[in-house]
């Protein structure tokens, strides 16, 4: 599987493999992976569905067989599930609940759920986490830890990606996953974020009867989002469904600021035939006002096909602070829109085109937040419910709209107040501190204490370029004098053969050759030693 996986992700032309795979109608790379992550278990699994939205990293024919990976997960026993249960909250099953159904609602990468009534007669759900996962996830998050190191020591692709930042994010993901009082938490959030939604509902959870292993919430009765033929057969309006479904994640994301992360057609029922319930808040996604106004700004730019204000945008996400050249980067940037240039607004997928521009950021070696992989893996997900229901709904158009509603009432808001208020205080502050400031600066100049410091940029490449240049003429100033001294030496030679007959000739012209041949030695030394002393120097 490794030399597969390398060839058809990372290599240059993963399409020749897929056209092989086709012609000889033998299984995908796509499908060997997905295959191996169901084998290798619930941390692969999850690791699978992450690897699903990262279209930079993985193929889209690898993504597209990850994608299926929808926590298809062979279930635990009844038995298993029971001890879990009576582990935790202390007692036995008869005695916590009225009646519990031993068939599993559905069995997960991580948990199972199980449909039960309590004394009170409240139908609920009870989700058990898998036995002894917690040590399994250690194990498998340890290898990964390693193989992300050697990757990332070893490998160009770890410079770009930074494997060993996302095994860590990836960590913190199923630490998370696996407290289901983490899970209770965001679930309570969410419902609060999502209160003033029209025809939006969150379950609440029991929190008596929930631990870290074992969640208890609201039996939700209702029909999974993409299943046409029952909520045909309930006379629901789909196009209406499909409009309250997508305007809520928009305003989540664009507005409050926390999002159901996977909003997947298991984690999505509709209720009534047109209430929209979002039950399964394991993954939450959360992004404060600075990272919304970017994205409102990315919307807005993708909207009117704006290069330069997605690039700016872009810019204010990255978390590198990378040097970039923007003139090359917008380029980019129009290359990649020319592809939706003449596509009507209601045909761009905007999913598509935040993955596009993820992709191109990390080419840039630009560091997007990881909130915005959450906001594209959302937005993907619900592009597909979406064009299940009603295919003439297109979430571009209902981002556009919320965020020009948006700066139409954001003077308005009270985070608007609260912001130029901030911003009037450090005004003021600012104001009362230039007086003493000015005059600091006039008493300087008056007794000349006062000194200018320029930074040239690349100021030690410079340095080192100049010397290069300096030791280059000394070198050749060297060889000058050398040459001109071995030209006495050959001059004082002459004489000598001329003066074999006179003695004292003879010695001077060979005391001539002798101190010019350890002058010459002497000047190449020392000019190797200084210039050997000053690289050091500089290291």
């Amino acid at each position: 599987m490794g030399f597969l996986f390398v060839k058809s992700t990372l290599s240059k032309n993963p399409q020749k493999i897929f056209e092989q795979e086709q012609k000889h109608n033998l299984p995908s790379v796509g499908e060997r992976i997905r295959k191996m992550c169901e084998e290798l278990g619930p941390t692969f699994v999850k690791l699978g569905q992450i690897l699903s939205t990262r279209t930079d990293i993985v193929t889209e024919n690898v993504a597209k067989q990850l994608q299926k990976l929808q926590d298809s997960v062979a279930p635990f026993s009844y038995e298993e599930a029971l001890g879990v249960i009576e582990a935790e909250l202390g007692d036995t099953v008869d005695k916590l609940f009225a009646q519990f159904d031993p068939v599993p609602l559905a069995s997960a990468s991580v948990s199972q759920v199980y449909r039960a009534k309590l004394y009170s007669g409240a139908d609920v759900v009870v989700k058990v986490q898998r036995p002894n996962i917690r040590e399994s996830i250690d194990v498998d998050l340890g290898i990964l830890e390693k193989l992300a190191r050697l990757v990332d020591k070893y490998s160009k692709y770890g410079q770009l990606y930074d494997f060993s930042g996302m095994v860590a994010e990836f960590r913190r993901v199923m630490e998370q996953e696996t407290d289901f009082t983490k899970e209770g938490e965001n679930t309570d959030y969410f419902r609060e974020s999502v209160a003033n939604q029209k025809d939006i509902r969150v379950p609440r959870i029991k929190w008596v009867y929930t631990t870290p292993k074992v969640l208890t919430m609201d039996y939700v009765n209702g029909v999974k989002i993409n299943d046409i033929a029952a909520l045909t057969a309930e006379n629901a309006d789909t196009s209406q469904i499909a409009y309250t479904f997508t305007d809520s994640l928009i305003t989540q994301i664009l507005e409050n600021g926390v999002f159901h992360a996977d909003p997947h057609p298991g984690n999505v029922l509709i209720v009534d035939g047109k209430i929209v319930e979002f039950i399964d808040l394991g993954m939450v996604g959360s992004i404060n006002s600075r990272f919304r106004r970017q994205l409102n700004d990315l919307v807005l730019g993708i909207a009117s096909r704006n290069t330069l204000k997605i690039a700016q945008s872009i810019s204010e996400m990255d978390t590198a602070d990378s040097d970039v050249n923007m003139d090359a980067f917008e380029r980019s940037l129009d290359e990649l829109l020319d592809e939706y240039l003449y596509v009507p607004l209601g045909e761009v997928k905007i999913a598509k085109v935040f993955t596009s521009v993820f992709t191109l950021a990390a080419k840039y070696k630009m560091k997007i937040p990881r909130e915005f992989t959450l906001v594209a893996k959302c937005l993907g997900t619900a592009q597909g419910v979406v064009e299940e229901l009603d295919p003439s709904i297109n979430i571009l158009e209902i981002a556009e709209k919320t965020v020009r509603n948006l700066l139409k009432n954001r003077y308005k808001t009270e985070e608007f107040k609260n912001e130029v208020q901030t911003y009037a205080l450090d005004w003021i502050d600012f104001m009362k501190g230039i007086p003493s400031s000015l005059v600091t600066f006039m008493h300087k100049l008056k007794k000349n204490d006062y000194s200018l410091e320029l930074k040239v940029k690349d100021m030690e490449r410079m340095e080192k370029n100049i010397e290069r240049m300096f030791n280059r003429i000394s070198f050749a100033v060297v060889l000058l004098a050398v040459c001109i001294v071995m030209a006495g030496v050959i001059i004082s030679a002459g004489y000598s053969n001329m003066g074999k007959n006179d003695p004292t000739i003879y010695s001077l012209s060979t005391f001539a050759i002798v101190v010019g041949l350890l002058i010459s030695i002497v000047i190449v030394l020392g000019l190797v030693i200084s210039m050997v002393k000053s690289g050091k120097k500089r290291k």
